[in-house]
């Protein structure tokens, strides 16, 4: 149970993490090999964790992403005939931006802000939405379970969960060294 806890928080932490969700997925099918969590454990907590934070990004922009897209900083970040052509694209074609989503490893939380945004049925969305992240989700733990039996590719997936590691607390400490310097006050 533990380890089913921790696959659900690692894949989740990609939605604020600089981490790609399908090493995190492929990252469940290896704990499973390790014999941390059973294979249908792997599967279920990595892909609930998965359709959480979907379903978040889709909230954020259904109740968040008009506010901040009308600021300055909004308006630079994404043209009002931007947002205006992203808006009609989901209501046009939902299913399929929300197929599109799921396969843009960069873009997938953009482009779920966007469907909330543009006030996409969010029954219509969890369902769809929750059927490809079960299919994504089973082919990417079950590729992490397979890859886990060669010892050569486990020992390179520990040196990237490693430096995977490493960046990201780099990334976490080291705005603050850089304030701090900056701060300093001259002696």
């Amino acid at each position: 149970m533990p380890a089913a806890i921790a696959i659900f928080l690692g894949v989740l932490s990609t939605l604020v993490l600089p981490l790609p969700e399908e090493l995190a997925l492929m990252g469940a099918g290896w704990w499973a090999h390790q014999g941390a969590v059973s294979l249908w454990g792997a599967w279920i907590a990595a892909t609930a964790a998965n359709v959480v934070g979907d379903t978040i990004s889709y909230l954020i922009g259904r109740y968040f992403l008009e506010r901040l897209l009308k600021t300055r900083l909004g308006k630079r970040m994404v043209s009002p005939e931007m947002r205006e052509w992203g808006q009609d694209f989901v209501r046009r074609r939902g299913f399929g931006a929300i197929i599109l989503g799921r396969f843009l490893v960069a873009f997938r939380g953009p482009v779920y802000l966007a469907i909330g945004a543009s006030e996409y049925p969010l029954g219509r969305f969890e369902l769809i939405n929750s059927i490809v992240a079960l299919i994504e989700g089973a082919a990417l733990v079950w590729l992490g379970y397979v890859f886990g039996q060669s010892m050569k590719v486990e020992h390179q997936v520990r040196w990237i969960e490693i430096s995977i590691g490493v960046f990201v607390a780099a990334l976490l400490i080291a705005p603050f060294l850089v304030k701090r310097r900056l701060v300093r006050k001259p002696a």
